[in-house]
């Protein structure tokens, strides 16, 4: 039986996983001064381009708003990977982080 994962452990996993392969990155705090949409985990992409990537972070039923939707196309306008995860496979895969084993 698939058990549900709060998007706070989610995003703590993720920033964990970043954290393992030295990838820079912040958690971006939404507030009424803010922008709205703005990806919950901002950072650089770790394959030297300097480029950004914009990570919005969902539960599996979590909905993205138009807000974000849009955050995330400029992203992608721009040059940089804007994404949805779900998953940390969603993150190693958008960011192309090679899996390290002890093997």
């Amino acid at each position: 039986m698939k058990q549900d994962i709060s998007e706070h452990a989610l995003t703590l996993g993720i920033r964990q996983l970043l954290k393992y392969h030295r990838v820079w990155h912040f958690k971006h705090w939404g507030g009424p001064m803010g922008e709205k949409g703005v990806s919950d985990i901002i950072g650089i992409l770790p394959d030297g381009s300097g480029r950004m990537f914009a990570c919005e972070v969902k539960t599996e039923r979590g909905r993205v708003t138009p807000h974000q939707a849009r955050f995330i196309e400029r992203v992608n306008d721009a040059g940089g990977i804007g994404f949805v995860a779900r998953s940390l496979d969603d993150v190693v895969e958008a960011l192309v982080l090679r899996v390290r084993t002890l093997l």
